[in-house]
């Protein structure tokens, strides 16, 4: 990942005791303890005044505490360290290839809205799996697939550059994150694999950990009427705010109508645009 540097941007003004301004004061000794500054794609200063980047990074961990400081200081402590045992955040920009086991299991794309803007989209397409053993196999490596591609997402959000900032808890929507669809087209619900059961325990444990204020919908779809029990199950296992995202789309046609852009969504899901594979070369094209 490269670390460019960061255009002058200032924040909307803060009151000395704001959350915002204590939490950014404790920033030199978390940055100090973890040994690591760097986060999707935003290197975080301990500068006065403080840099925009860096306060959106800080307030995405407040929002997911309620404004709680001394909880938020911790969490962002827990994920530098991991970040930096995971091995995150290269400067040399190297991506980890994993060949044809993962081939056509994931995907970014965008979606455009009405009003002009666009959602970031990441699709996990679990119909694609032909052997378990292969991408679930190794879960060490399975992780480090899917955390490559939610970092793929999160770099389409610009967090190092944008000029949107975040509202203070409570005060508006975040509009800097991700809706994640999970395809289960071709997928049998009569049984669990060990296998997959404990890459989706370890990808949602890491998910919460240390990607907070990220999600914005979570779509499963192609579940079977008589399954949609099982997803409500899984809400019982994250928090409520984060259950509250969650939408089960038995018919898969129907999935169009709730993205926005049916250009940007392919013709087998309900929309009129390509396949997975051709909307994200586009978004990458864009991107370059």
């Amino acid at each position: 990942m490269s670390w460019s540097s960061q255009p002058t941007i200032t924040w909307p003004d803060l009151p000395s005791d704001h959350p915002l301004l204590q939490f950014h004061s404790r920033l030199p000794k978390i940055i100090e303890e973890s040994g690591h500054a760097h986060i999707w794609g935003v290197t975080l200063t301990t500068s006065t005044p403080p840099a925009f980047s860096t306060l959106l990074i800080l307030q995405k961990y407040l929002r997911s505490v309620s404004n709680d400081v001394d909880k938020a200081a911790e969490n962002l402590a827990k994920t530098l360290k991991w970040r930096k045992e995971f091995g995150l955040d290269k400067e040399d920009n190297t991506v980890e290839e994993f060949g044809p086991d993962f081939e056509g299991l994931g995907y970014v794309t965008k979606v455009g809205k009405n009003d002009g803007k666009e959602d970031i989209v990441t699709w996990n397409v679990y119909g694609a799996v032909k052997d378990l053993k292969k991408p679930f196999g190794d879960l060490q490596r399975f992780l480090r697939w899917r955390i490559g591609l939610m970092e793929r997402a999160i770099s389409h959000l610009h967090l190092s550059t944008t000029t949107i900032p975040i509202p203070d808890y409570g005060k508006g929507d975040d509009p800097h994150r991700i809706d994640q669809i999970h395809l289960y087209g071709g997928v049998s619900f009569l049984r669990m694999d060990p296998l997959v059961k404990a890459a989706s325990k370890a990808t949602i444990e890491i998910m919460q950990a240390h990607y907070p204020e990220l999600l914005l919908r979570k779509f499963f779809v192609e579940v079977p009427l008589i399954m949609s029990w099982m997803f409500t199950a899984i809400s019982l296992f994250v928090s409520a705010e984060t259950a509250k995202k969650f939408q089960v789309i038995s018919y898969k046609e129907n999935l169009a109508k709730e993205l926005g852009n049916a250009e940007d969504v392919p013709k087998d899901l309900g929309g009129n645009g390509p396949n997975l594979a051709t909307l994200e070369k586009r978004l990458e094209s864009d991107k370059a």
